[in-house]
């Protein structure tokens, strides 16, 4: 498997916005044009809560596959901080699976 084979950091930015943010916290106020990229999610911005954060902890496997378990609290909570923080952290572990993978041979 390549990394080619991945989706590109603009549509997990897309994806994150769209699926995990307005459609899985039925943000009805909000459409994925008007999330910046750089937003902050939580307090100030986009106002999200604690509750919120945990749902889109839970999108992130959903969505993407992406396990959050084991993680310190303070390392997620920069990697939820905004729309290109979660991107950045799904393409790195996507890529890192996918790394792990380069070079296995199916049966």
């Amino acid at each position: 498997m390549n990394n080619e084979a991945l989706i590109s950091f603009e549509e997990i930015k897309q994806t994150v916005k769209e699926k995990l943010l307005v459609e899985r916290l039925e943000l009805e106020d909000v459409t994925p044009e008007e999330i910046g990229d750089d937003t902050p999610l939580f307090g100030e911005g986009l106002g999200l809560d604690s509750v919120e954060a945990f749902e889109v902890m839970v999108g992130l496997e959903a969505v993407f596959g992406v396990m959050v378990e084991g993680i310190p609290a303070d390392r997620l909570r920069e990697h939820l901080f905004n729309v290109s923080s979660i991107a950045r952290f799904v393409e790195a572990s996507l890529r890192g699976r996918a790394d792990r993978l380069d070079g296995y041979a199916l049966p």
